[in-house]
């Protein structure tokens, strides 16, 4: 296995320079009962033997040239990462700041970047158990299989018994960075050449055969990427201009087949209905406040997972897209069809196809230009909007029924991020506010409510 992160992840990784854009992603898991804490200790230990980097750290230069490396923990403390939290007041509410405020701290350097709280006395008997882990590890999909190995079918499912050996520890010295690092390099300079060969000669046999075409193609494709990769270092909102650390939770759930029908019935997709729905609540907080922008900016993942990708725990396999979308139509279902084209390129972007060699020449910067450069791609989005599938059906963890499946997705440079988790037929709506870039927070949600109830109505008009 290459110690060395990839050009995305060391990217992602490296803009954390500037606090602002640091990629956190916090899950919540409640409970119909508190899970058997024995039980959960066991199955994360054995998470942490199956998926190497949730024993390993981060060893990088702010100056190297070269990504930062992956290295085993010679000393690794499952103690440290999984917590016990007793809530002071045990409602929904009292679970969500305790959350956001945890979500808001970064993680010791030093150690694995993931940690975990078991939360006791909510009320009504149940229970919650929260996970924060770094964007380097994984994505949305990729961590619903590292979920995988935690989660069951039933509540009285067997715990695996085949607890795999820990991984060894490795500790590399400047010798062994120093051959690492060339042996990348020579690498990743030989995996771009033939990828740009492939580029020209394919772009070449079309030039051949059909100069036409090939000339709307690379006028599409120069197209594609000012819309993607052009720097936008100022939000568009007049009112969601500030940033900070601080963030502030919320979470809506709503009928996952009512939102689909809402697509559906204007020729659409859950996903239309979705976005339809956040955008009609950023026009109606923005009216509250009396100023309504033409647009505003999104940023939202593409996933660039092959069929050969599907079982794969962990790691990142998705391209971001940033892309204005219109803020004038107050009307829900035709909202609904103006942005179905529009998310439909986006999915589609033909620029999406150099995302990896762009991330492999901001990697080999010095990390405070890579900073500088891709601050300057992330910090003028307004919000950002992710959509993952989540089970199905329901399922269950050391021994208890998961009632709610919340992910909070990492602002990175934005306002706030709205994320849809599909879980036993809802959606789990996860917001994550900037408190110091929002005003009134709660307005908004409530905001982002009576649209996802206004856009769901259109279904039985």
């Amino acid at each position: 296995m290459d110690p060395r992160m990839g050009a995305f992840d060391a990217v992602m990784f490296g803009v954390e320079d500037d606090p602002v854009l640091r990629s956190f992603i916090t899950v919540l898991i409640e409970t119909d009962s508190p899970p058997d804490p024995e039980r959960l200790r066991y199955r994360v230990e054995r998470l942490t033997r199956l998926v190497p980097k949730m024993r390993q750290h981060v060893v990088g230069n702010p100056f190297s040239l070269v990504p930062p490396r992956w290295e085993t923990e010679r000393d690794f403390s499952l103690d440290y990462h999984f917590r016990v939290l007793a809530l002071p007041d045990g409602t929904l509410d009292d679970l969500l700041g305790q959350l956001s405020n945890w979500a808001a701290q970064d993680f010791d350097r030093a150690r694995p970047l993931w940690e975990m709280i078991y939360f006791t006395g909510l009320r009504g008997d149940r229970g919650a158990v929260a996970v924060k882990i770094h964007h380097a590890i994984t994505d949305g999909v990729g961590g619903m299989h590292l979920a995988a190995a935690l989660l069951d079918l039933a509540p009285d499912v067997a715990d695996p018994e085949d607890m795999p050996e820990p991984p060894t520890p490795s500790f590399a010295g400047w010798r062994d960075r120093l051959e690492q690092g060339s042996a990348f390099e020579a690498s990743s300079l030989l995996q771009s050449a033939v990828g740009a060969t492939k580029l020209a000669f394919g772009a070449g046999r079309a030039a051949a055969t059909d100069p036409g075409g090939s000339l709307l193609a690379t006028q599409e494709f120069v197209s594609s990427a000012s819309r993607i990769l052009a720097p936008a270092p100022v939000p568009l909102s007049p009112l969601m201009t500030g940033r900070s650390l601080a963030e502030w939770f919320a979470a809506l759930t709503f009928d996952l087949a009512d939102l689909k029908a809402a697509g559906k019935a204007v020729g659409g997709t859950l996903n239309d209905a979705f976005m339809a729905s956040v955008v009609g609540g950023l026009i109606q907080y923005h009216q509250i406040h009396g100023e309504v922008p033409d647009e505003l900016r999104v940023n939202m993942p593409v996933n660039m997972r092959t069929a050969a990708d599907a079982d794969e725990a962990g790691g990142n396999k998705w391209a971001p897209v940033r892309i204005p979308l219109p803020l004038n139509e107050p009307d829900p279902v035709k909202r609904i069809r103006q942005l179905h084209p529009i998310l439909a390129q986006a999915r589609n972007e033909p620029a999406l196809s150099v995302s990896d060699p762009v991330y492999k020449v901001l990697m080999t910067l010095p990390r405070p230009l890579t900073t500088r450069i891709a601050g300057g791609l992330m910090k003028g989005t307004d919000f950002a909007a992710t959509n993952v599938p989540g089970p199905p059906f329901p399922v269950y963890i050391a021994g208890s029924r998961v009632t709610r499946l919340v992910s909070f997705a990492p602002k990175a440079g934005a306002a706030l991020n709205i994320g849809l988790l599909s879980y036993n037929g809802r959606a789990e709506i996860g917001i994550n506010i900037d408190a110091e870039a929002v005003p009134e927070p709660p307005e908004l949600v409530r905001c982002f409510r009576e649209s996802f109830e206004e856009v769901i109505a259109t279904a039985g008009d």
